[in-house]
């Protein structure tokens, strides 16, 4: 029996076509794919119409709010007018008031004063009874009692001669009490009309006071409608704007990440082909010089750049929810630290009595969610306390983002923290609570961001 032997050459051929084949599967490396759906990209005339959508609200709000605060110093003054009124209408009540018991005491007056009266009466009156049933009827007394008017002899004098002569004051007394009793009548009655005209004026300048106040009140609560308004516009315009730079954000990430995808791919194709390359040509060569087996080689990678200083997306994400994990929180001024909520510090005018509540204020948030990082309790000191300032188009989860109202990190006034989808977990201020909001809806005067850890 003859046994077929199959030729060198071709042992030598199918080892080599088997060892590339071999090689070209263990080099075959997980399918690098583009998204299916891009996301939406806005254009620039769309993102410029909401820019100037936004800008001319936000115009017309800052026009506003100037009007609002020009109402407002005028109520103050017609708030100080009225107040000013009122306490001219207390006095003159307090006036009034003194008047009618002085007017009680002028009636008092003139009841004393009749009742001298009827007494100098009622003593004359009875001095001539005493005369006549003591029987000295001589000289006048006789004469006013004989006389067939003794009306007549008063008229003419007697009287006075009677008066002197006997050294009697009843008349005198009579005429002095109906004086005064004429002058009390007078006195009180002026007093009265003097206090209750003054008081009229008085209540009078009190209601034009009032009314006025309630007026520009009415005035005030309008603008204050509108501006409320005007403010819900713009803070639409605003979320439609960030969510334009977002979309475009998300948009040129993706670009960027599916350039690099494309270059990982094609610097994973041609390693295969040199690995597939170099493992033909040692399979060659192993079969022309009789040796076995087969080798293999090795693929390119691609390493992601390491993270700056102690900063990792990780810590980041760790931040967010830490901070979240206080979402509804009462907002405390000077409140919370690396711990958690605290109480917080009342206003020396009772603007607010945060000394009573329990929360946090925006850099004391920020604390808590970057505990492991000593913060410190300044939204200023905390923009400079991390090399790394991103824009706005490259915020990360973690990032801190910081308002200005000057321009300049000693203008800093406010702090959130970024926690992806254009929007921030904040502490927004006092009588509000930790709560999530749209990055472009925040405040005015949008500073600068800082990476923490960096």
């Amino acid at each position: 029996m003859q046994v077929s032997r199959t030729p060198r050459r071709h042992v030598r051929v199918l080892a080599a076509v088997g060892a590339l084949a071999v090689a070209a599967g263990l080099l075959v490396a997980p399918a690098i794919t583009a998204a299916a759906n891009p996301p939406p990209n806005p254009s620039d005339s769309q993102l410029s119409a909401a820019a100037r959508q936004k800008n001319a609200l936000a115009d017309q709000v800052g026009r506003l709010s100037a009007q609002v605060a020009e109402m407002r110093t005028q109520l103050e003054q017609l708030k100080a007018q009225q107040e000013l009124a009122e306490q001219k209408y207390v006095y003159a009540l307090s006036q009034l008031q003194a008047a009618q018991a002085a007017a009680v005491t002028a009636k008092q007056k003139v009841a004393a004063a009749q009742a001298a009266v009827v007494q100098a009466q009622q003593d004359f009156v009875g001095y001539v009874r005493a005369s006549y049933m003591s029987g000295d009827v001589s000289g006048t007394t006789g004469t006013l009692l004989t006389a067939n008017d003794p009306n007549v002899l008063l008229e003419q004098g007697t009287l006075q001669d009677y008066q002197s002569s006997h050294q009697l004051n009843a008349i005198g007394t009579l005429q002095r009490a109906t004086i005064a009793k004429s002058n009390a009548d007078a006195e009180a009655r002026l007093a009265v009309q003097k206090q209750q005209a003054a008081t009229t004026a008085a209540n009078r300048a009190k209601d034009e006071a009032v009314a006025a106040y309630k007026s520009a009140k009415q005035q005030e609560k309008q603008m204050q409608a509108t501006l409320a308004a005007n403010e819900r516009s713009l803070t639409a315009a605003q979320a439609k704007l960030a969510s334009l730079n977002n979309q475009r954000a998300q948009y040129n990430a993706y670009v960027k990440e599916q350039a690099r995808l494309a270059e990982l791919a094609r610097q994973r194709a041609l390693a295969q082909q040199r690995a597939a390359a170099a493992a033909a040509a040692a399979a060659a060569a192993r079969a022309n010089s009789g040796g076995g087996g087969g080798g293999g080689g090795g693929g390119g990678s691609y390493v992601a750049p390491g993270p700056v200083g102690h900063w990792t997306a990780a810590a980041g994400r760790t931040a967010v929810a830490r901070a979240e994990r206080w979402l509804g929180t009462p907002y405390s001024w000077a409140g919370g630290n690396a711990s958690g909520p605290t109480y917080g510090v009342c206003a020396g005018d009772g603007a607010f009595n945060d000394c009573n509540v329990v929360g946090f204020d925006c850099s004391g948030l920020v604390m808590y969610a970057w505990a492991q990082y000593p913060f410190a309790h300044y939204a200023a000191t905390q923009y400079q306390q991390g090399s790394v300032h991103p824009n706005m188009a490259s915020l990360k989860p973690g990032d801190l983002v910081f308002w200005s109202s000057n321009g300049m990190v000693s203008g800093i006034h406010h702090v959130a923290m970024y926690i992806g989808g254009g929007n921030v977990i904040q502490a927004p201020e006092s009588g509000d609570v930790v709560k999530i909001t749209p990055l472009y809806a925040v405040s005015w005067g949008l500073f600068g961001a800082t990476r923490p850890l960096t």
